[in-house]
């Protein structure tokens, strides 16, 4: 994983300028190459540099960084101003048996200014079927996106774009956000409409599970995030930590809270 520090600088042309962290992943390391053009370095198909981030962040934001094991996971969040949260994460998938790849990088695909409003929609996940980041991570319901995962499978060796559509990489994987016209087709709609549970309150969790698509336009699961997972926050402050059972785990908007991603977020595990 490859992490550049940018202030009012551009991923490259095509790109605004940005103040944040650059995040991008190779397959190799070559110490006499910059760190945008390692080998396997995530490219799209016009062999260009693609990298998700961390934007509109400084000194004085308040940040929350976690690693944890078994898989391995980095997450950083930063409340880049009161009330909205970005975050970066990278790491390896919990993967559905034994097959090569299971890194992910998943963060924003650009600042706030990419945060897209349209009349008449108020849910910024399943509002509007339309590019733009709520940052929810792996939010597959965008048109193209900046979420990564690498994997091996029929005979492509590479990065797969977490994606509804055109894909960056060319290779397409799928979320829980998929587009649909009615909750049967999302297991994120699904999800979203059962929570929190109205006898009880609760908002289960789900891991981020991930899909590839195959050369017959189906997917095939390919793993899951056990330490990220998908949480209706209604009942949940932005950063509030909460049990569960011998776990502790904390809670964050995809944005901001009844703002614009209004109540998606996702937990994070504090304490295994």
């Amino acid at each position: 994983m490859h992490l550049k520090s940018a202030a009012g600088e551009r991923l490259r042309s095509g790109y605004s300028n940005v103040t944040g962290i650059f995040l991008t992943a190779s397959t190799a390391w070559d110490s006499a190459q910059p760190w945008d053009n390692q080998p396997g370095t995530i490219r799209d198909t016009s062999n260009r540099i693609e990298a998700c981030g961390l934007y509109e962040v400084s000194a004085a934001n308040t940040y929350h960084l976690f690693a944890l094991t078994a898989p391995e996971m980095i997450l950083l969040v930063a409340e880049v101003s009161p009330g909205v949260y970005h975050h970066l994460a990278f790491g390896e998938l919990a993967k559905f048996g034994a097959y090569a790849g299971g890194l992910f990088v998943s963060g924003a695909y650009g600042s706030d200014g990419y945060t897209y409003t349209y009349s008449g929609y108020t849910d910024y996940v399943f509002g509007y079927n339309v590019d733009r980041h709520a940052g929810l991570p792996f939010n597959d319901y965008k048109y193209y996106g900046q979420n990564f995962l690498k994997a091996t499978v029929d005979g492509f060796d590479g990065w797969f774009s977490v994606c509804s559509n055109s894909p960056k990489t060319g290779k397409r994987a799928r979320a829980l956000f998929e587009a649909g016209s009615n909750s049967n087709a999302s297991l994120g709609r699904m999800w979203f409409s059962r929570v929190p549970n109205t006898l009880n309150g609760v908002a289960p969790m789900v891991p981020f599970y991930l899909f590839v698509e195959r050369p017959d336009g189906f997917f095939s699961p390919f793993g899951y995030t056990p330490h990220l997972r998908y949480l209706n926050i209604t009942h949940y402050a932005p950063a509030e930590t909460f049990q569960l059972g011998a776990e502790q785990w904390m809670a964050f908007p995809a944005h901001s809270k009844n703002g614009k991603s209004g109540v998606h977020g996702y937990a994070v595990r504090k304490v295994p």
